[in-house]
């Protein structure tokens, strides 16, 4: 007998499934046999770079499972971004961004490709990939981005637009990429799962080394950002300012976070102060021992950056700075304060061009209204 409309899921291909060794008589392609179960759609969901932007798109994979809740969910992104993927109950297979796994998939067909980045190398998967539902972008022929769907323009047209209709959005990134992929946004929260034994085994640990008593407040000082936009970062005078106050009470500890390119920054902060109530961290754990060192604290202290998206999922209160990138998009579900100098015009310029006004977004921000947030959160 032929298959209903594809395959059962417990089909392998090149081996006989689990079935078949309880009941030899099984037949992995009868659709009319007691075991038998059919994925009803086939999903591809690309969303590669930036880790900050996987952590807060993992919201829609269960949007996707509530919509076609027997479908097959894939999930393509790259190695470093796994961690945050794989973990999660609504994704069904994770796929790193690899030419191997690129020709794979080349030869399959998708019910629905679902496609959130605008780069290149997404862009033209998805034009290249066979489905006859795609939503998200495209690559033109002229080698742009462009919507697939609908549901994309408005994001498509607001991008387009810094200082008009992407000043006047109101919409978070979670909404839009509901929005783009046509599934209702109904404030599903991101998932990132961790492992209780590890996590436990890590922060007491992290406790033991540094001398830490479980009643002290553990404040987490993401100092740094990513490359691409190098205002997302408040300044060093104003962390600098911040520690001393912070050091005023006894109780604190505070940890530095970064990556390799905040190493310089971070130790400096260190040597400001040389107390053992302040701990450099900086490039010194892995994607997961650094959710682990987020979940653990207390308050975060951070930009619009990964370390941001991490605190927000793991609930932990949060002050954040905004100023190239919109902070309309960011829904901190009451968890915290943003710090946004909304009287500047020029807030959401995305770094485009070398800032005229040395960074007046972030050096406006003073260390003692950061320092009278904290408080609140701490007392």
């Amino acid at each position: 007998m032929t298959s209903k409309t594809g395959l059962c899921k417990n089909f392998k291909g090149d081996r006989p499934c689990k079935y078949y060794w309880v009941d030899r008589e099984h037949d992995c392609l009868d659709p009319d046999s007691p075991c038998y179960d059919e994925y009803s759609h086939r999903i591809l969901l690309i969303k590669l770079d930036a880790l900050g932007d996987v952590v807060r798109s993992t919201v829609l994979a269960e949007g996707i499972k509530k919509k076609y809740p027997n479908s097959e969910l894939i999930w393509m992104t790259m190695k470093d971004a796994r961690f945050f993927i794989e973990s999660n109950p609504f994704v069904d297979r994770v796929l790193e961004y690899n030419d191997e796994n690129v020709r794979i998939l080349q030869c399959q067909e998708f019910d629905i490709i679902i496609n959130l980045d605008k780069d290149a190398k997404a862009t033209s998967m998805i034009t290249l990939f066979n489905s006859g539902d795609k939503r998200g972008y495209g690559l033109s022929a002229k080698g742009h981005p462009f919507p697939l769907n609908d549901g994309t323009k408005y994001h498509y047209n607001i991008c387009l637009d810094n200082w008009g209709a992407k000043q006047r959005n109101t919409k978070t990134y979670q909404e839009m990429i509901f929005e783009s992929s046509e599934l209702e946004y109904d404030n599903e929260k991101m998932i990132v799962n961790l492992d209780e034994i590890k996590y436990e085994n890590f922060r007491d640990d992290f406790y033991t080394k540094n001398g830490i008593d479980a009643e002290e407040n553990i404040i987490l000082l993401n100092t740094g950002c990513g490359p691409v936009y190098p205002h997302k970062k408040w300044t060093y005078d104003g962390y600098r300012e911040l520690i001393g106050k912070l050091l005023d009470d006894p109780n604190n500890k505070i940890v530095l976070a970064g990556a390799k390119t905040e190493i310089e920054r971070n130790t400096k902060l260190w040597n400001e102060y040389k107390s053992v109530n302040v701990i450099d961290t900086t490039d010194r754990c892995t994607v997961e021992e650094f959710c682990f060192l987020v979940n653990l604290s207390k308050v975060v202290v951070t930009g619009d950056t990964m370390a941001l998206h991490l605190a927000i999922a793991f609930e932990k209160d949060i002050i954040t700075f905004y100023g190239p990138t919109p902070y309309q998009e960011t829904d901190l579900l009451g968890l915290g304060k943003k710090f946004v100098r909304k009287e500047l015009d020029c807030l959401s310029c995305h770094d485009q061009f070398l800032c005229p006004y040395d960074g007046k977004c972030m050096s406006l921000i003073r260390a003692e209204s950061v320092l009278k947030e904290i408080n609140k959160m701490l007392y």
